[in-house]
């Protein structure tokens, strides 16, 4: 797991470690680890797939499509990652990028009349403007995201059917704001910011590589990285251990409605328009892109690279499949495919490493039985190396 704390690789309780276990399970262990890189794998076959059967795919106007698009939904991808991670889920992401976009582009709208705004260049126009609508847009992500957290740790509401009903609520209150209708006059900063480049790759990618790069360093390095670990391996060992869940809870949730409303800001300025159904089509994709790059459903583990691969994958197949003339709604099939293939290997390296904790478990507890004629401290559950338990990773805190 390349950002959840790492443990070593334990040994069998008489010393001879890995070269003790039977051959088939040796095996499995191999193909287990190599399946950890799964989608990278994906991703590099989708690349040369593409590359030949794609005319026009190996160009510097593909690639920064590519990158340009994967960045917005990025953002939504990363805060669904350290939710899941949790053992929770957030499908409020996409309404939420609705609303914030149309409530930060809203307010540069109503207030950009043209002109050189508060600067003097006129490519940066309205550079005030951007920057208030943007923490606009990051301010309302924020307190939907508090919102459903609130809901979640205080009514102990399941966090699916809570965001199931914000969903729609920040959905109808985006088409409050703006009528219906798409938002537009936005200022020139704004399309300097969301079609800019530098070096031929788009402002946007900068910003979301930023993001991610930091997210990374916060999953594998901070209190609040490691309890969002252990939250999703044992919440009632993490209670026991005098960690608020409900104030993390509140962090994590908030944490996914702040990314959600800065990529309704950059989508906004991307597009140079914003609507309630920004992000509409950007849930799936989300949801699709932790999946695909590791983080199961049940929680407790997750990569933040794997999920940006996994977002680099959707963009592959989004981009190559109009390059080859395939038609587009063929898009969600295989994304759907690649979940449930996702999902399935996830399931597989379980069983591999449940196989490894019961044989390893076993051999220990023959051992000291051998050499006392009663099971002892040996005879505890081994943990795998992938899969930290929840006090291990709560002592590196203390």
């Amino acid at each position: 797991m390349a950002d959840a704390p790492q443990a070593t690789m334990p040994v069998a309780a008489n010393g001879r470690g890995d070269d003790a276990l039977p051959a088939s399970l040796r095996r499995q262990m191999m193909l287990g680890w190599v399946l950890r890189f799964s989608s990278l794998g994906v991703l590099f076959l989708l690349i040369i797939l593409f590359a030949v059967g794609a005319s026009g795919f190996l160009t510097a106007l593909t690639l920064e499509n590519i990158l340009a698009s994967t960045a917005v939904f990025l953002l939504l991808s990363l805060g669904e990652t350290f939710v899941m991670i949790a053992g929770a889920i957030d499908i409020s992401v996409g309404s939420m990028l609705g609303l914030g976009g149309v409530a930060g582009a809203l307010y540069m709208s109503n207030n950009y009349h043209g002109g050189n705004g508060f600067t003097s260049s006129a490519g940066s126009a309205g550079t005030g403007l951007l920057i208030v609508g943007t923490l606009i847009s990051i301010a309302v992500g924020l307190g939907g995201g508090l919102l459903n957290g609130s809901l979640v740790a205080y009514l102990k509401i399941n966090s699916l059917i809570v965001t199931l009903a914000t969903y729609g609520a920040f959905l109808g209150f985006a088409d409050l704001l703006s009528n219906g209708v798409p938002v537009v006059n936005l200022p020139p900063a704004s399309v300097t910011v969301g079609t800019g480049e530098v070096w031929n790759i788009p402002y946007i990618v900068f910003i979301a590589a930023f993001i991610a790069l930091v997210l990374s360093w916060v999953a594998k390095n901070t209190r609040f990285g490691r309890y969002t670990y252990a939250v999703g391996a044992s919440r009632e060992a993490v209670r026991r251990s005098g960690v608020s869940l409900g104030k993390h809870t509140l962090m994590l949730f908030g944490l996914s409605g702040a990314l959600a409303g800065l990529a309704g800001m950059i989508n906004a300025a991307h597009f140079q328009t914003a609507s309630s159904t920004s992000g509409a089509n950007d849930l799936l994709v989300a949801i699709a892109a932790v999946v695909i790059g590791g983080t199961p459903l049940t929680g407790g583990e997750g990569r933040i690279w794997g999920t940006v691969v996994g977002a680099l994958i959707y963009t592959l197949l989004e981009n190559g499949f109009v390059l080859m003339n395939v038609p587009s709604f063929w898009q969600l099939p295989v994304i759907g495919l690649l979940i449930i293939i996702a999902v399935s290997l996830d399931q597989y390296q379980r069983r591999v490493r449940a196989e490894l904790s019961a044989y390893r478990s076993l051999e220990g507890i023959t051992a000291n039985l051998d050499e006392d004629g009663r099971a002892g401290s040996s005879g505890q559950k081994a943990q795998t190396p992938d899969q930290p338990s929840a006090a291990m990773l709560l002592k590196r805190q203390m």
